[in-house]
């Protein structure tokens, strides 16, 4: 019995001088991810900012209800955007008048005037909702997409002033 243990002792003596003498080595795994986006040009300026001048209307012009200016046509350019995405939507930010669904004009003339967006088909488009738009892929990653802004009187009362109103864009694509 005494020679199993002492075999047994001899077996693990020598496996763990096995296990002392291994060595030990480093993997680094390297890589880079990239995000693609779209680059946004109002009005093909060259740049993210743009203005859309609206003109000057008349107050009078505005004094029924569902009044409306010409409409103004601004082009929102989408550059470099990544292909390979079957779904674009873009989007205009602001707030949203209760009565009509269009932008409310906020902070400076409050006489029931809002701006209206349409998109190329004549669809209105509401402040916080994603429009669709066409792909990008077989386009070079270049969408040109059309739209027209106008005041509409939501309230049939107008008074003389100067107004504005700031929307941010943002373009989401899956």
């Amino acid at each position: 019995m005494n020679k199993k243990f002492i075999s047994l002792a001899l077996g693990m003596l020598f496996s763990a001088a096995a296990i002392s003498n291994a060595s030990a080595a480093t993997v680094n795994f390297k890589g880079s991810l990239t995000s693609s986006v779209c680059v946004i040009d109002i009005n093909n300026t060259g740049a993210e900012t743009g203005n859309v001048d609206l003109g000057t209307v008349n107050a009078d012009e505005m004094s029924t209800i569902g009044a409306t200016s010409d409409a103004v046509s601004f082009n929102v350019a989408m550059k470099s955007c990544p292909t390979g995405y079957s779904n674009y939507r873009i989007q205009f930010d602001g707030v949203e008048d209760a009565s009509s669904g269009d932008f409310a004009i906020v902070g400076s003339i409050d006489d029931g005037l809002v701006i209206q967006l349409k998109d190329a088909n004549g669809s209105n488009v509401s402040p916080n909702t994603p429009v669709d738009i066409a792909t990008a892929s077989g386009r070079n990653g270049e969408l040109s997409v059309p739209f027209t802004a106008s005041i509409v009187s939501t309230r049939g009362t107008a008074g003389s002033g100067s107004f504005s109103m700031t929307s941010n864009i943002s373009v989401k694509y899956d």
